[in-house]
């Protein structure tokens, strides 16, 4: 396998090991309703803000998913329809 595949195996890898979080799921899917404060995510799925916030920096980091400042408060939303995408892929998986 030629090394650049390699390098694109190790990030799909990567990818799936932070959807691989049923935390992370619940924040994805409530994001896919559309741009959300920390509180609101937190507060729809019924975690600590700390909790999601960590999440949600994981997430990020990975670039699932990105945010707007707006005076004190981080609006968060998915960064694009692939990962809209693979939730979806997976949920009607999951259900057949």
């Amino acid at each position: 396998m030629k090394s650049s595949n390699i390098e694109d195996l190790k990030e799909m890898e990567e990818t799936f090991k932070i959807l691989g979080d049923r935390t992370r799921i619940e924040i994805l899917f409530s994001l896919i309703q559309g741009e959300k404060c920390v509180h609101e995510v937190a507060e729809e799925i019924d975690q600590e803000l700390s909790n999601v916030s960590h999440h949600l920096r994981r997430l990020r980091d990975k670039e699932l998913v990105e945010y707007k400042k707006k005076g004190r408060h981080k609006y968060y939303e998915i960064k694009d329809n692939y990962v809209s995408k693979i939730l979806h892929e997976g949920m009607d998986h999951a259900r057949e």
